[in-house]
């Protein structure tokens, strides 16, 4: 997507407050803190679902009760439409994804369905309800494929993996609803995303904590080199306010999102037994298949609006450990 940002775009912030505003996905990880952000400008928030895990932040912190929620699959084109326009909604923000890398590789017409028809169907309803004033679609670092460079905002998508596919064509179908059908749609590209709530756990901070608490031998499914950055969720969900208060002057633009935490997985592993003073056994399996060995978002564009990263995995992973401690459990089911 093509940079439009100048110092004009700084200013004239876009009011929010009231308005009626679509999450997808917004009883997962990130969108649970997406919601919790947005209840902060007395957003209507409408959140579609098709369960809502027990265990989830969304339930624990009784966000139902503050949001309207509506049982709909986005995978359900004409649903989508009847909810955006039952609510007359003013902002969308598209997070409902399958993101596990893993269950990807192991289920990839469930992921590829999900995360491109899901977001076709999202910008369809949008495209004919014609009042959207703002969209937000998150793609991933993902996205970009594998390189050896950090990647800046212009690079070619290129995902191989089935999961870097999905999120690659996530973005170009939102880059297409905006060149083609000039719907205003901002891209998002995160770093590795972690904090409380995130229950899916073969991700390496969930997984650390998982094995501390259960006293066993932490799993590594890389051979331990892989790098990332780490990205604090509430980073994330401030981020993403951001944009949307400043939709109206970044419209056709994706933004990276990074950290000063860029490490492999041993690295994090290191910081975690020093942050949290526990030494942590683990094991290099080394059975990841096709994932991407090296990864590091240049996120200048976005500080240039105004982001910027409040929180460090030193200063809050000892909070995070402390949210898996009291609500982890043994076993999900």
């Amino acid at each position: 997507m093509e940079s439009m940002v100048n110092k004009k775009s700084l200013s004239l912030p876009n009011n929010i407050n009231g308005s009626n505003i679509l999450v997808t996905g917004g009883t997962g990880f990130i969108g649970s803190h997406v919601v919790k952000s947005l209840l902060k400008h007395k957003a209507k928030i409408i959140v579609p679902y098709i369960e809502i895990n027990p265990r989830s932040l969304f339930y624990l912190d009784k966000l139902s009760k503050k949001v309207n929620i509506e049982h709909v699959d986005v995978t359900n084109k004409s649903k989508v439409f009847r909810l955006i326009k039952k609510y007359n909604i003013d902002y969308i923000i598209h997070f409902a994804a399958q993101t596990v890398v893993t269950k990807a590789y192991q289920s990839p017409f469930e992921t590829l369905k999900t995360n491109i028809m899901g977001t076709v169907n999202v910008l369809e309803a949008a495209r004919n309800y014609k009042n959207i004033k703002g969209i937000i679609v998150a793609s991933s670092d993902k996205a970009y494929g594998k390189t050896t460079v950090p990647y800046t905002e212009d690079f070619p998508l290129r995902g191989d993996h089935p999961y870097d596919v999905s999120k690659s064509c996530t973005d170009l179908i939102a880059q297409t609803y905006f060149k083609t059908y000039k719907l205003p749609i901002v891209v998002t590209r995160f770093g590795n995303v972690y904090g409380e709530g995130d229950l899916h756990l073969d991700r390496i901070i969930p997984s650390i904590c998982q094995a501390i608490i259960n006293k066993e031998i932490l799993k590594i499914r890389s051979d331990g080199t892989y790098v990332r950055d780490y990205v604090y969720v509430k980073d994330i969900a401030e981020g993403c306010v951001l944009l949307l208060t400043k939709i109206n002057q970044v419209l056709g633009e994706a933004f990276n999102f990074s950290s000063k935490d860029t490490d492999s997985v041993l690295e994090v592993v290191k910081k975690a037994q020093e942050i949290l003073g526990i030494n942590i056994p683990y094991a290099i399996m080394n059975n990841s298949k096709n994932e991407i060995p090296y990864q590091h978002l240049i996120d200048s564009k976005v500080r240039k609006l105004g982001w910027k990263n409040q929180y460090r995995l030193k200063n809050v992973l000892p909070k995070v450990y402390s949210w898996y401690k009291k609500n982890l459990r043994r076993s999900y089911g």
